[in-house]
């Protein structure tokens, strides 16, 4: 595979150190990294969860937890607010 050579300011090369988990190779962090931007559109969003199709994504306290709150709006925003305080 052929490689390029880039050249970046110290402290962003710390930063990416930083950011770079134990055996991952450059390469790996940065596409890592470019790879985990937010969506811009809904349809990038809802693309974004594909690869996600069928897998759990709430633990089933959460899952009974959202149940809760769709019964109880109320509840739930007062929750969500007081924890935006803390």
């Amino acid at each position: 595979m052929p490689y390029t050579t880039l050249t970046v300011r110290q402290d962003v090369a710390k930063r990416l150190r930083a950011a770079k988990s134990a055996g991952e190779s450059y390469s790996d962090a940065l596409a890592r990294l470019l790879d985990n931007q937010p969506a811009k559109t809904v349809g990038e969003w809802l693309q974004s969860l594909v690869p996600h199709e069928g897998q759990g994504l709430f633990s089933p306290e959460e899952r009974e937890q959202l149940k809760r709150d769709q019964r109880n709006p109320r509840n739930s925003h007062a929750r969500r607010k007081s924890h935006a305080a803390a």
